[in-house]
């Protein structure tokens, strides 16, 4: 057993156990000296295990029906029992003092010292609410400076097996005097399969550690790479879309104006027909570049298809558009394409505080920029 926690009135130990079988001898080791010695004990359990507890008992040498009949031992319902001080926020501080300790003072009569066990935490934990169950560990603590007696609470260790619950954990741990682990390590009596066992721990925690740490950047680079596109680097359409769903509500709450711009490269099909696909990455990259230079560095640019790319112009009038595509049209001509690839872009903008939806924008700009490329054909 490991002492931990602040100093209580009472004992309130705490085990973590793996099998049921530990669990019926843990709580059968707790009761039997009291109602030997005449004391009480009172068990606050499912139907399951409160059988199982009795039978252990007996098997003990405990007259459990005289102990029940002389009021030195009290059996109850760990659901029924929480409904009685369970509101919809948690467990009640009044009702549960004055429920437990009614039971408390009942079974304390003649000056008996009173063993409790009690698992409504563990079915509140098993529940999902993890606030409800530490709350009331706070509030058994609470009622030990009223009246004397000693608690055992246990948790089913798979209980944890969360990733994120090593804090609840910890904070279990404190709000107990005993902590007692699980049997993979309390059952081994000898000092050396101890400090061997600790030793085995230790290096299991620290693989676990450093294999989440991996996995963690491993997430990490699949994320961006959801929202990468991964010839350019620049964001890919599902970024896009999120962004111009964004900018367009911001653009109706706030009554500052922003520009899509689509820009589509003309008859590309053919360069990669004739140069070959390689030299048509290598445009699109170069295209992807161009772009950056042009953009202001709160712009969002994207790839949001084959040849043809995004640009979201954060907070501007129209004048900011057509700059934008002046400044394009000039970090174009600083590039050095493919040789015998000539490059030309076609562009078209819409205000998204004139369009009714995001996407609604995207297509006034796409109908703009289409209009522009069969002007460009004609020509």
């Amino acid at each position: 057993m490991t002492n931990t926690g602040p100093t209580c009135a009472h004992d309130h130990l705490v085990e973590f156990y793996e099998t049921e079988d530990f669990l019926v001898d843990t709580v059968c080791k707790f009761l039997v000296p009291a109602l030997r010695d005449g004391d009480a004990a009172i068990i606050i359990a499912t139907a399951t295990h409160r059988n199982r507890f009795e039978r252990a008992l007996e098997d003990a040498g405990i007259d459990v029906r005289a102990a029940v009949d002389q009021g030195r031992f009290v059996a109850l319902d760990a659901r029924t029992v929480l409904a009685r001080f369970m509101l919809g926020d948690g467990p009640d501080a009044e009702l549960f003092r004055e429920m437990i300790g009614t039971v408390m003072d009942g079974a304390s009569e003649h000056g008996r010292q009173v063993q409790a066990y009690g698992e409504m935490v563990a079915l509140l934990w098993d529940d999902g609410d993890a606030a409800s169950a530490m709350a009331l560990e706070d509030l058994w603590n609470e009622l030990s400076h009223e009246r004397d007696f000693n608690l055992l609470c246990a948790y089913p260790l798979r209980a944890f097996d969360e990733e994120g619950s090593a804090e609840a954990f910890k904070r279990i741990c404190e709000q107990h005097t005993t902590v007692i682990p699980s049997e993979g390590y309390s059952l081994l009596s000898d000092t050396a399969d101890r400090t061997r066992a600790i030793a085995r721990l230790q290096q299991e925690n620290s693989a676990l550690h450093t294999e989440v740490v991996r996995l963690r950047a491993q997430q990490e680079v699949l994320a961006e790479m959801a929202y990468v596109d991964s010839l350019t680097g620049l964001g890919n359409r599902r970024a896009f879309d999120l962004h111009l769903e964004r900018e367009w509500a911001l653009t109706l709450r706030d009554g500052i104006d922003s520009f899509l711009v689509v820009a589509d490269l003309d008859r590309f099909k053919r360069l990669n027909d004739t140069c070959g696909h390689a030299a048509g990455d290598q445009v699109l990259m170069q295209f992807a570049s161009a772009l950056r230079v042009a953009a202001r560095s709160t712009d969002i640019v994207a790839r949001i298809g084959g040849d043809e790319f995004g640009v979201l112009l954060v907070r501007c009038d129209e004048r900011a558009a057509y700059s934008f595509m002046a400044r394009l049209q000039d970090a174009m001509a600083e590039q050095r394409w493919p040789q015998h690839a000539a490059i030309r872009v076609s562009l078209g903008h819409a205000s998204l505080q004139e369009s009714t939806s995001p996407a609604k924008a995207l297509h006034r700009a796409d109908v703009a920029m289409y209009a522009r490329k069969r002007s460009s054909y004609a020509a």
